[in-house]
């Protein structure tokens, strides 16, 4: 009777643990990585006519301009050492190189920029996920993500 109880708990937890974010280290981050803007015009449109009182008379040309230019644009990042980032974005023929600076909080967060650690990045599925925090320190996933190339 144990073993029909356990086995079903087991198998529940390991599935979580797999799809539940993880923490960030330094290694993680080696290589090159591209980031992957993950939403449908749908999305966009829902939040252009939310966040605009003129939103719903511009919501479906303005989603289409953003989407099609976003896939024009290539961006990709490099971590470098002592907290440096590298970011590379290619548009229309030309590529402009910025650098930013990057660090690992204490919850094993990884936070770009001088960001007060509102937007902080977590691994999921081998992809750095984007989450803004909220209040209570509920995290809100967005859908902005970054691939190891």
């Amino acid at each position: 009777m144990k073993k029909s109880v356990m086995l079903p708990l087991i198998i529940c937890s390991l599935s979580f643990s797999a799809i539940a974010q993880s923490k960030v280290t330094d290694r993680d981050l080696e290589g090159e990585w591209k980031m992957v803007f993950d939403f449908s015009k749908k999305d966009l449109e829902e939040d252009i006519e939310d966040s605009y009182w003129l939103g719903s008379l511009f919501s479906k040309p303005l989603s289409r301009f953003v989407v099609n230019l976003l896939e024009d644009v290539d961006i990709q990042m490099e971590f470098l050492q002592e907290g440096r980032l590298k970011i590379t974005v290619e548009a229309y023929g030309k590529e402009d190189v910025e650098y930013e600076e990057w660090y690992i909080n204490s919850h094993g967060e990884l936070v770009l920029g001088d960001d007060d650690d509102n937007e902080i990045w977590l691994f999921e599925d081998n992809k750095l996920f984007q989450y803004d925090k909220k209040s209570k320190g509920r995290l809100e996933k967005q859908p902005v993500f970054l691939v190891r190339r």
